[in-house]
């Protein structure tokens, strides 16, 4: 969604360069903490499995953590990344700021992979509300924010996902003419 904002020719003359890079380092930190939280809900899952006494299977199990994981994770990432870039970018030069956000705007790849993943994001938060709303979550009745949290972190961790296999598997890696030429 960085594509949005203007971009300028030169780096020099970028505007909301902190706004930018902020929105940036901040999605990326969302996403990397429901990356992880995917393997944390994995392995207390198996560790913690369903007695089979229980109606409860361990895929449903599985599903719920993964949710509350994400939930958790996501704002463990955007929490983290942001004290990373303030610490990484305090005390920097405006122009600093600016070739980062130039950088960043200027990647075709980037602005593809942001795409992906905020349409992730949004039909994450689509799919848990819908199930939250017709019961299917009943761990989670009546908690709303973790529910659209973790559907946004699972949401992010699968547009990732489905950006890499659509550029690297069924692309093979080919970028776009029409982006190519809009550059020039």
């Amino acid at each position: 969604m960085l594509s949005l904002l203007p971009h300028a020719e030169y780096a020099e003359d970028q505007k909301h360069a902190k706004s930018i890079l902020t929105f940036h380092v901040l999605r990326s930190g969302f996403t990397a903490g429901a990356f992880i939280s995917l393997a944390t809900s994995a392995a207390s899952t198996l560790y913690w499995r369903p007695s089979p006494s229980t109606t409860q299977s361990l895929l449903s199990t599985f599903g719920r953590r993964s949710l509350v994981h994400a939930a958790r994770g996501s704002v463990a990432g955007l929490v983290l990344s942001a004290v990373m870039l303030g610490g990484r970018m305090r005390g920097r030069e405006p122009i600093e700021w600016q070739d980062r956000a130039w950088r960043v705007q200027e990647s075709v790849g980037q602005s593809e992979a942001d795409k992906w993943i905020i349409g992730g994001e949004i039909v994450g938060i689509a799919a848990a509300v819908a199930l939250a709303r017709t019961g299917r979550l009943p761990a989670l009745q009546g908690k709303m924010s973790t529910t659209i949290l973790g559907g946004a972190g699972l949401g992010a961790a699968g547009g990732t996902t489905d950006y890499m296999v659509w550029r690297y598997g069924i692309r093979g890696e080919k970028r776009t003419v029409a982006a190519a030429e809009a550059k020039s």
